[in-house]
């Protein structure tokens, strides 16, 4: 592990006119573009103390850059800045210039000696300390207990920004910023095992009783999304064939010995999901790290390729008999396990732009939950699986938060349930599954390692099925609401007649697609009738031997309707 090791700490105010030609409101922050994150860390349990260093390197995306900004909670503690004289490595020497800096409003500023041109490079590292805690049994810096007393560590930072315990630039405010690449050094008391994103590289035992893990990660991903796993884990370690990738991924848990048959039984469960989700949209999107869990003394997190699961090991406690305390969330499969690895694909693959649209990263990895339920225990499951999402669904619910949000101004249920419904109701409008499959598979293949916004997956829908959907993200995805369709549906008088009310919700009017069904003597007929807002009286000439008139899947377009069959 490469400490940094520099004179004490100085505290200065910026010099007029380092930064240059700045509107008053302009986010230094966007003036440069991140690169590299490196994590030289030091867990203390005894002492419940964070400390080490954090470099970043960035590109230079303004004119000029006179100070790299950083935000860092002003719990922490800053005690050096330095600019590294060789370029940034897993293991290389942290050795350089001392920077002036100054710590306010959780920010950190480190100041250059003079500013960096449009295109340059820049390697800043930060030695700091301090003692996170948690804010409450999911957010924080968690210093827990196993059953057994050993230590147990674990970050879970969305809703708080991961500047809570690591300087960065956060995706909590600029989440369309993510590095190329993550090293993660941990080192921790002997006995113990840290666990972090990527793969390991190695470890070494010190001789004061330490050990350093080494861990690497070459794929972009939210800041949140970094994580850092203390405790004296059991890992089960494999390999797994996945469809579209030509080589071995390697697979392995972390888990609490006291809970190592529990896990065994509970990710058997895992290969077939990878398979679901590759076949759905597109293979494992982190083949040369890892497909990883460990277990965390909070419920769960989506940390890229070491997914936190604290969840009840449910398939465990159904073979012994015992009551989960989750059972009415794990109805259909295990939702720890299946909602947090859906996020590989959708929040960690595949970002949000801007937390305006975190649906993206919620209703996509809610709705990956209806298709699991769909390939594995069949469509009609599925069905009901949306229907209660519908009971979890304001009926005032906007889907889309205020542009400029952070993470947690933007976060709410509807991202997650009406996420996934809309989705759900977006395939009963396509109407048809090769182009709507194709359209997710392009969505995710394409924005992958990127970001992207609602438009970019309106565009690929486009796309995919030739057709315009700009009506339904203006009435569905923008709009607030939901409709409500009430009336009747009737064989009478060789007409096909259509009384149905379709009123405005919290001023948006809705389109909503009615498929009817019916025979002609032994012909099967159907006909998709488009309800307009408001009243809706339709009479369609229909053979005179017509009978059996049905609607058909009505529930898979959100809204609480009541539409009867006379």
């Amino acid at each position: 592990m490469t400490l940094l090791t520099i004179l004490p700490l100085v505290l200065v105010c910026a010099p007029s006119g380092l930064v240059r030609d700045r509107a008053p409101d302009a986010d230094p922050r966007d003036d440069y573009d991140v690169l590299c994150y490196r994590l030289d860390l030091r867990v203390d349990p005894a002492e419940e103390r964070l400390s080490g260093t954090v470099a970043v390197e960035v590109r230079v995306v303004a004119e000029h850059l006179g100070a790299l900004v950083l935000d860092m909670r002003d719990a922490l503690e800053p005690q050096a800045v330095v600019r590294p004289e060789q370029p940034l490595g897993p293991a290389t020497s942290l050795a350089g210039e001392r920077l002036r800096f100054r710590h306010d409003r959780d920010l950190l500023t480190c100041l250059l000696p003079e500013p960096l041109p449009r295109g340059e490079r820049l390697t800043v590292a930060v030695r700091y300390s301090g003692m996170p805690t948690s804010v409450n049994g999911f957010d924080g810096f968690h210093w827990s207990r196993t059953p057994s007393g050993a230590p147990w560590i674990s970050t879970s930072c969305q809703g708080l920004g991961a500047h809570y315990w690591w300087p960065c630039k956060a995706s909590f405010y600029n989440p369309e910023d993510k590095q190329d690449r993550l090293f993660v050094n941990a080192t921790v008391p002997a006995g113990l095992t840290a666990v972090s994103n990527g793969r390991l590289t190695g470890r070494e035992t010190e001789e004061d009783g330490w050990e350093t893990f080494h861990w690497r990660h070459d794929y972009p991903c939210e800041t949140y999304s970094v994580c850092l796993n203390v405790a004296p884990y059991e890992v089960v370690a494999d390999e797994l064939s996945l469809p579209g990738i030509d080589h071995p991924v390697p697979f392995a848990y972390w888990v609490l010995p006291e809970h190592l048959e529990r896990a065994r039984v509970q990710f058997a469960d895992v290969p077939r999901f990878l398979e679901v989700m590759s076949d759905a949209f597109g293979p494992w999107p982190f083949p040369e790290s890892k497909v990883g869990l460990v277990e965390t003394s909070f419920w769960g997190m989506e940390h890229s390729t070491a997914v936190a699961y604290g969840s009840s090991f449910p398939a465990w406690i159904a073979q012994h008999g015992g009551v989960d305390p989750y059972a009415e969330r794990n109805r259909f499969f295990d939702y720890i396990l299946i909602h947090e690895m859906a996020h590989e694909w959708w929040g960690n693959a595949v970002s949000a732009a801007d937390w305006s649209d975190f649906w993206l990263h919620e209703g996509f990895a809610t709705y990956a939950e209806g298709v699991y339920v769909e390939r594995v225990q069949g469509r009609e499951q599925a069905d009901r699986f949306f229907t209660r999402q519908e009971r979890f669904t304001h009926p005032k619910a906007r889907l889309l938060g205020a542009p400029g949000s952070n993470s947690k101004q933007a976060y709410n249920s509807a991202i997650y349930s009406k996420g996934a419904c809309v989705l759900n109701t977006l395939r009963y409008f396509v109407d048809d599954d090769d182009a709507w499959w194709r359209a997710l598979r392009t969505f995710n293949l394409q924005y992958r390692y990127r970001n992207a916004s609602t438009e970019d997956f309106r565009a690929v829908v486009e796309a995919e099925t030739g057709r315009s959907w700009e009506r339904f993200f203006d009435e569905w995805v923008r709009g607030a609401g939901q409709p409500r369709l009430e009336g009747w549906v009737a064989l009478a008088d060789g007409e096909l007649q259509v009384r149905v009310s379709n009123p405005e919700r919290e001023g948006t009017s809705f389109h909503v697609p009615l498929d009817l069904a019916w025979k002609e003597g032994e012909v099967a007929r159907r006909r998709r009738v488009m309800l307009e807002p408001g009243d809706n009286r339709l009479d369609l000439p229909v053979g005179p031997a017509a009978r059996e008139l049905a609607i058909e899947h009505l529930d898979r377009v959100l809204g609480p309707h009541q539409v009867a069959v006379h």
